[in-house]
């Protein structure tokens, strides 16, 4: 209870500086962590400790300054950035910087001498600084990732090394103790990315490629091809028993969202109200993971789930923002939201599964490929299911051909989202239509408007998109759970 009123006191501080805008002020940890940023840079002093300050820019990042004056001319150094470098830490940077000016010594020059004779050779830590700042400036989707990633898997000692130090034995011990852990695919992931980190060192000319630690390393994991989708069966107990599973309402909502449009997590997470259009029942994505912007037809389900989902996020950017901010579906805000973090939507499966009353566990991407079973299935075209999914393909034409497929696309989530829903709204388990009636009420063409009408131009049949190569697909969506062939 004392923390907290003593967290709030600090915040009611901090508030109080940037409405009087004050520029001397108290450094304490809460206080700093407090101080909102401005329409413009401003400097706080500390107070008690002279030339001492933190300096915060309009995007909130704050960085420790030191002014001093040496020879009769005014200097200022950076002295770290909060919160990697802390407040104790940073009042041990300015004592040490403090000494030196005391007897005459210019510690900016000095420091920079320093720099020069190591040839300015990053560590670990400050290329992968450099590295997560390229990432978030070219909109790379997956960056928090890898961050993430860096920070939990990369042990500090090898980070606090110079890049040229870093041995191709260090990188394969790490990633085997991962392995050794249980944890294959963890190890993957860090090993993928730390050769992605070395590789864009060298893309900046911080080393030769082939000086890259990771070249030499081979993992040699058995690759896992997973095939888990759901049947009609378990289609039908997941969307009716999933509001029996303690998670928030937008956790939910998000969930079921990731089946009605076959989307990836991220791109579900990151999701913004500016990028919907109710009115034309389109998503666009402005860019996808194949550097495409990709749209996706808005199926009754997914519209009627956005509907739902606008009583709690409506007011925010994000559609599926962080369920932090409300706990409970009686809880509304109207300030920006977060992004739900990636294993948001996994958490509840893993903790509370059974109450799904499903045997088989599986996992939110498994709703991708479900989706996209049922797509193909429903029309005998895996064509449409590539389309539905944002997939490139691997042959030539696919680098000239860059129609857009709208029409396509709708044909096929129209008809996916009636599916489900003819699955879900059964009275029972017992009465979930068989393959056979799905693919007979949902699988007929979709009828789009034409632009042409009334111009005396005929394009009745608009551009219809096939493969000269039918394609079987096996789909679980019998009602007594066994497999049908489409």
């Amino acid at each position: 209870m004392n923390i907290h009123k003593k967290s709030q006191r600090s915040i009611k501080i901090a508030d109080q500086i940037a409405d009087q805008n004050t520029n001397t002020i108290k450094f304490t940890h809460l206080t700093i962590k407090h101080l909102k940023p401005q329409a413009k840079r401003k400097i706080f002093w500390c107070d008690g400790m002279m030339g001492f300050g933190l300096r915060v820019t309009p995007k909130g990042i704050k960085t420790w300054i030191f002014q001093f004056r040496i020879d009769g001319k005014e200097r200022r150094m950076t002295l770290g950035k909060f919160p990697r470098t802390s407040l104790s830490n940073a009042i041990s940077l300015y004592s040490d910087a403090l000494s030196k000016v005391e007897i005459g010594i210019d510690p900016l020059s000095e420091r920079n001498k320093k720099i020069k004779m190591e040839e300015e050779e990053l560590t670990l830590y400050e290329l992968i600084d450099i590295y997560m700042g390229y990432c978030k400036e070219s909109g790379k989707i997956t960056y928090k990732s890898e961050e993430r990633a860096f920070e939990k898997d990369l042990p500090a000692s090898i980070k606090r090394k110079k890049i040229s130090e870093i041995q191709s034995k260090e990188i394969a011990t790490i990633v085997q103790k991962i392995i050794a852990k249980g944890t294959p695919g963890t190890a993957e992931h860090i090993f993928k990315y730390t050769r992605r980190l070395f590789n864009f060192a060298a893309d900046i000319g911080l080393l030769k490629r082939r000086d890259n630690p990771c070249l030499d390393i081979k993992l040699n994991l058995p690759k896992k091809k997973r095939e888990r989708h759901l049947n009609s069966k378990e289609i039908y107990l997941y969307w009716n028993n999933i509001n029996d599973v303690p998670m928030a309402c937008v956790t939910r909502l998000a969930l079921k969202f990731l089946l009605c449009t076959v989307a990836r997590s991220i791109e579900v997470r990151t999701m913004k109200w500016s990028d919907v259009d109710l009115h034309e029942r389109i998503w666009t994505q402005p860019t996808s993971k194949n550097g495409r912007m990709h749209r996706v037809h808005l199926g009754d389900l997914a519209l009627s789930i956005l509907e739902e989902v606008s009583l709690y996020t409506g007011a925010s950017d994000l559609v599926f923002g962080s369920t932090r901010h409300f706990r409970t579906c009686g809880k509304k805000k109207t300030e920006d939201l977060e992004i739900m973090k990636s294993w948001s939507l996994s958490q509840p499966f893993r903790r509370h599964f059974p109450k799904l009353g499903i045997e088989e566990k599986f996992y939110p991407h498994d709703l991708r490929r479900t989706g996209a079973t049922l797509i193909a299935g429903l029309f005998g075209r895996r064509d449409l299911a590539t389309m539905a999914l944002n997939h490139t393909t691997s042959d030539v034409t696919g680098i000239y051909d860059l129609y857009a497929y709208d029409r396509e696309k709708k044909m096929a989530l129209v008809a996916l989202n009636k599916a489900i829903e003819l699955i879900v709204n059964s009275s029972n388990v017992e009465s979930i239509p068989t393959f056979d009636e799905l693919r007979a009420k949902v699988s007929q063409p979709v009828q789009l408007p034409n632009p042409y009408e009334g111009q005396g131009v005929d394009n009745q049949q608009g551009f219809q998109a096939s493969f000269s190569s039918p394609v079987s697909y096996t789909l679980s969506v019998c009602h007594d759970g066994s497999k049908n062939v489409a």
